[in-house]
């Protein structure tokens, strides 16, 4: 009975070794940034079709800056929306002058360029090497702009908290229902 409990518990752990190891979301002024990171890869996705509040003008983003990542050697944006696939890497903190903050090599990233267009499902995928990357909860700043160029808002600066995955419960569950069997069994 304790030999399937261990073997039982220990391919519940393998499974949750190989899941997503982190998830998070933030909602503000009716824009949603969702980041989740798997290995070494950072995705951010940003749904922005109908920003409010003081983002209600904002029509395109220009820059974004994550911070508190732990530490890293490199970092590629290997994927991204439109005209942000060539934007520039600093490692500058975010303000209201764009990338020309304080440095942060190896800690922090900033990316800016053209501006790119507001719409749902915007997704950033940033690969990390070297260091140690802490992405689990990654601190955000985005720059966003409205017609002519001109900033609108206030520069989002915010932590996206971790939420646990679907497949956090999903295993939760059948641990809890593996062990309630095993009860069950043991009255029997």
């Amino acid at each position: 009975m304790k030999t399937t409990l261990i073997k039982a518990a220990a391919v519940l752990l393998a499974a949750g070794a190989i899941l997503p190891a982190s998830a998070g979301s933030l909602t503000y002024q009716g824009v949603t940034f969702t980041s989740s990171w798997s290995e070494n890869v950072l995705t951010l996705e940003i749904d922005a079709a109908n920003p409010t509040g003081d983002w209600a003008g904002a029509t395109s983003l220009g820059a974004l800056q994550l911070k508190d990542i732990g530490s890293f050697t490199d970092v590629t944006l290997s994927s991204a929306p439109g005209a942000a696939g060539s934007w520039a890497l600093s490692s500058n903190e975010l303000n209201a002058n764009g990338c020309a903050g304080g440095a942060h090599p190896g800690f922090g990233l900033c990316y800016s360029g053209a501006n790119v267009a507001l719409s749902d499902d915007m997704v950033f995928q940033f690969t990390f090497a070297g260091g140690a990357p802490s992405l689990d909860a990654p601190h955000l700043k985005v720059d966003f702009f409205g017609e002519g160029d001109r900033k609108v808002g206030s520069l989002l600066s915010q932590a996206i908290a971790p939420v646990p995955e679907p497949q956090t419960y999903a295993m939760l569950g059948g641990g809890l229902a593996l062990l309630g069997f095993m009860a069950r069994r043991r009255r029997k």
